[in-house]
């Protein structure tokens, strides 16, 4: 036997059959449990109540002219689906998710092309004098760009092979955070299983072997136009980016300009606009690294064997560095933009909650967050409740999931008389003053969240329809609220005024508000006692929240995996860059250890260079970071959810990515500043080092 309930009732079942489902559908859930359609309906108390009907149609008849039929004959309250609509439905709700998903991943795609570029580099520096005396031989450009280009392609196809089931193992790991994110935002099924369709395969193939060549062309490019003579001088390799540094941040500027004014002028009326210019923000970048690391460090004049000189040198070797300066500014933008995103997100939820929660207890059922408005709690308990010593006020609420001409929405019925704190207090507005809005709630009028009325372009004034037991009824528009407990939208109206459309129905939620002496924790302790029998849930306004924050932090838990992911792409950017360097400059280092200096002098001057492209890609990731900011509170928020966000900067998340993104640069130029300092003088100018 096994206990289940629905709202405050609760039954225990016994097992009559295990009966695998998996033999006939192989993906069906695991989670189902099936009895007699009349016995559930008396345990449960919904007699006489229906969800849902499925049809098998007779042989010759088509889907859609028999779903066109009943959609006629049954009305618009009732909907008529096929499978494949159903199937839609859960995509478009999946939609926005996805994207977001998928904009973050590209981030780490993007960064990840800059460590491709910067290790097949490393290589080309390494190899310079073979690639010379391959020209002297008489290959032709053509054959030494297609050797590298085809190297980069191999080593993609490897990274493939071993990132895809790297990836799978990931995905594995975090289903859990994925599937609750899912179940918090959309109440859909948790997931159960991973699939891996063909088509990912092949995504990961395009994706992982296009990105080294794209990584791979520049140096392609520049290795096979130069001669032998130029490929045996090191410094030769830098000359081309120095000169054109003015020319790439004019360049990233016209970019910058064109996006703004394609937006303002045709890109805003598109849903995904805002991404469009988020990435065009994101090219812009590396084009205007070259000049920031020429124009910093190119003022800088070494007053000895120190950092200064680090960052002198950093100026004279702009092909490499302003890559990983430009690499870590994407990602620095990434986490500074979702940070500040996610930052401000808190702060107005936390606000709203302010406003919107006033009572002292909540009592809701074990059920509600499944089975939502058939959770209902028993006309005694209420009672109870209300006669509970303490208890100075009862507010109920009900809520339906009703239909307009376009979409699905909750629908609150407010008890506006009984109300332990006046709802003019409460209603956080977006458009309409609390005096009128409630004087029209009252008399027969409805109030709409600013993701309805952002949806369906609907404002004060306007009417919206509905379908109740009866067909379709509009209903004027008083005010529009914020709200942030659905992206589908919600609405409200007094409770009478749902009764009258929808018929009589019991009280979902309540909420307690106690007399000014009684401690909300202490009761609650007292009620969870005294019902431990009952599916209740009892939660103070302080637990409530803490809930509510916390749902809010596990749906973005994701995102800080994205984030780790390409800031330790980044990270590793700035190793390579430093093996590149020292591999450059092995002449150099050989002269100033001949010269006198110390292991740990060379280990300080790798270590200072590191630190300064950390440093240098902070201070443009932040620039970039803020402008995306601004494009995910301002336009794609706006765009896809509807929700106002009000900008605020939550200066101790920025403070320790900071200290994370320094750290890890320092970490990252350890290994090359040993490396570099155990070498003597004469191993360290040797070619083969």
């Amino acid at each position: 036997t096994f206990r289940v309930s629905s709202g405050s009732r609760s039954v225990r079942l016994t097992v009559g059959a295990l009966v695998d489902f998996g033999q006939v559908t192989p993906l069906a859930t695991r989670k189902i449990a099936l009895m007699d359609i009349a016995q559930a309906q008396a345990l449960l108390g919904q007699s006489g109540r229906i969800h849902q009907i499925d049809l098998k149609i007779v042989r010759g008849a088509t889907v859609e002219t028999v779903a066109e039929r009943l959609g006629k004959r049954l009305g618009p309250a009732t909907r008529v689906v096929t499978p494949e609509q159903r199937e839609q439905d859960a995509a478009g709700l999946l939609a926005a998710f996805r994207l977001n998903l998928t904009a973050l991943s590209l981030v780490s795609v993007f960064v990840g092309v800059f460590l491709i570029f910067s290790a097949i580099q490393a290589s080309l520096v390494r190899r310079r004098s073979e690639f010379g005396l391959l020209r002297s031989l008489g290959a032709s450009r053509p054959q030494v760009r297609a050797l590298i280009l085809v190297e980069a392609a191999l080593l993609g196809a490897l990274g493939v092979a071993i990132g895809v089931p790297v990836g799978r193992w990931a995905a594995a790991a975090n289903v859990d955070v994925v599937s609750a994110t899912l179940t918090n935002l959309y109440l859909l099924a948790e997931i159960e299983r991973l699939t891996f369709p063909p088509l990912l395969w092949l995504l990961a193939v395009v994706v992982g072997v296009g990105g080294a060549l794209l990584g791979a062309l520049l140096p392609a490019l520049d290795i096979s136009r130069r001669g032998s003579r130029d490929l045996l001088t090191t410094f030769t390799l830098h000359e081309r980016t120095w000169r054109y540094a003015p020319h790439l941040a004019a360049t990233a500027a016209a970019v910058a300009i064109s996006g703004l004014l394609w937006f303002a002028i045709w890109g805003h009326t598109l849903k995904i606009g805002g991404f469009v210019l988020g990435f065009l923000l994101l090219v812009t970048l590396p084009l205007a690294s070259p000049l920031l690391v020429k124009t910093f460090c190119g003022w800088v004049r070494p007053r000895g064997f120190g950092l200064s000189l680090g960052m002198r040198n950093l100026a004279t070797r702009l092909q490499t560095t302003s890559f990983a300066v430009g690499g870590l500014a994407v990602t620095v933008t990434m986490l500074v933009g979702t940070t500040l995103l996610i930052g401000s997100f808190r702060e107005t939820l936390i606000d709203w909650l302010d406003v919107t929660m006033r009572a002292d207890i909540y009592v809701s059922t074990e059920s509600w967050v499944r089975a939502d408005s058939e959770a209902f709690l028993s006309r005694q308990i209420i009672d109870e409740l209300g006669a509970w010593t303490g208890v100075r006020a009862v507010e109920g609420q009900r809520r339906l999931r009703v239909r307009t001409t376009q979409r699905e929405l909750y629908l609150n019925g407010l008890n506006l008389a009984d109300a332990g704190v006046p709802w003019e207090t409460r209603l956080p507005l977006l458009a309409g003053d609390s005096v009128t809005t409630m004087r029209g709630l009252r008399s027969g009028g409805i109030v709409i969240s600013e993701p309805l009325a952002h949806k369906e372009s609907l404002t004060v004034g306007d009417t919206l329809t509905l379908y109740g037991r009866d067909g379709p009824f509009g209903l004027p528009i008083v005010g529009v609220v914020y709200d942030y407990t659905s992206e589908g939208g919600t609405a409200f109206v007094d409770l009478p005024l749902m009764v009258r459309y929808f018929g009589p129905g019991p009280t979902n939620n309540i909420a307690l508000f106690l007399e000014p002496a009684y401690d909300p924790a202490v009761l609650v302790d007292q009620l969870k006692t005294h019902y431990s029998g009952t599916p209740l849930v009892f939660r103070s306004n302080r637990k409530l929240r803490s809930d509510v924050l916390a749902i809010f932090d596990q749906t973005f838990a994701v995102t800080y995996i994205l984030q780790a992911m390409a800031l330790l792409i980044a990270v590793i950017g700035i190793s390579l860059t430093l093996l590149i360097l020292a591999r450059e400059r092995a002449a150099e280092l050989a002269l100033y250890r001949a010269l006198g200096a110390a292991r740990r002098q060379v280990f300080g001057l790798l270590l200072g260079e590191g630190l300064s492209l950390a440093v240098l890609g902070l201070v443009l990731g932040l620039l970039g970071g803020s402008g995306l900011a601004a494009l995910l509170i301002l336009v794609i928020n706006r765009a896809y959810f509807g929700w106002t966000i009000q900008p605020s900067v939550p200066g101790e998340a920025l403070l320790r990515q900071v200290a994370v993104i320094l750290a890890g640069a320092v970490l990252a130029s350890l290994y090359p500043a040993w490396r570099s300092s155990l070498a003597s003088a004469q191993e360290l100018s040797r070619e083969d080092a």
